[in-house]
């Protein structure tokens, strides 16, 4: 066996290099970004973007919601 040669099944090979295209995926990361700013906005109603300097306490308190959402489980 040569040296710095690490052998593993090839089914395992595939699921590595399909993990890494995924991660590759600039578009599909975009996307998901945007989902989960979504969800946030969703269950929080707030809106956060780039600029956060409207996250007081009040609107903190305001909008915090103790109600359980479909999204909860994700």
């Amino acid at each position: 066996m040569r040296p710095n040669v690490i052998q593993i099944p090839l089914s395992e090979y595939q699921r590595l290099k399909d993990e890494l295209n995924l991660l590759k995926d600039t578009e599909l990361l975009k996307k998901i970004n945007k989902l989960i700013e979504l969800l946030y906005e969703d269950k929080y109603g707030l809106f956060m973007r780039d600029f956060t300097d409207d996250l007081t306490e009040y609107s903190i308190n305001n909008n915090w919601k103790n109600e359980r959402t479909c999204w909860d489980n994700i």
